[in-house]
């Protein structure tokens, strides 16, 4: 069993290397069994794409995954909305993968993450679990500032009503719940 410690030391210790190299490595895909602490890391959101870079100095316009609001199986495609979101300083779009109940706003994403430089994001395999009618989705998340800023590991925790009866669509699809980063 994994302990907090040696899971932030390992996002730690990825964050690290992935920074100081040009070349990203291959994503992963859920499906792949993870042999060791370090292979069950998503890719992190590091590196922008060019079209982010394009987004950003104003050229064409950011490519989020826009269906990743209406997912219903994979609460990973939701957190690689948000930090691409985050990355390119959509604050608009990155609240939107927030729950209503969080009361998460564009203008509270940019007081946390906003800056000349964004924030490198890593964020690790998460669990399921299930509870009271409810899914939820965990995992360990890193946010390292490029000005100077400390960095914040904590969790980041997703959440969707299990096909309830009489659940609304908002509630049937993945949401950030909460994160020990960032307290909305």
């Amino acid at each position: 069993m994994r302990t907090p410690a040696v899971l932030a030391a390992a996002l730690c210790s990825a964050a690290l290397l992935l920074a100081g190299c040009d070349a990203q490595p291959p994503a992963a895909s859920p499906s792949e069994g993870a042999t060791g602490v370090g292979d069950d890391l998503a890719v992190p959101a590091d590196a922008p794409s060019a079209e982010a870079t394009a987004a950003a100095s104003g050229g064409i316009a950011s490519s989020l995954d826009m269906d990743a609001l209406v997912e219903r199986r994979d609460p990973e495609r939701l957190l690689r909305y948000y930090t691409s979101a985050i990355r390119l300083g959509d604050w608009i779009d990155a609240a939107k993968a927030w729950s209503l109940d969080a009361q998460m706003t564009p203008e509270k994403l940019r007081d946390e993450f906003g800056g000349k430089a964004g924030p490198k994001i890593a964020v690790g395999k998460g669990d399921n679990a299930g509870a009271a009618g409810s899914l939820y989705y965990e995992a360990p998340i890193v946010v390292d500032f490029a000005d100077g800023r400390p960095s914040k590991r904590g969790t980041i925790v997703l959440r969707r009503v299990n096909d309830v009866p009489g659940a609304s669509e908002e509630q049937l699809n993945w949401r950030i719940e909460r994160t020990s980063t960032l307290i909305p």
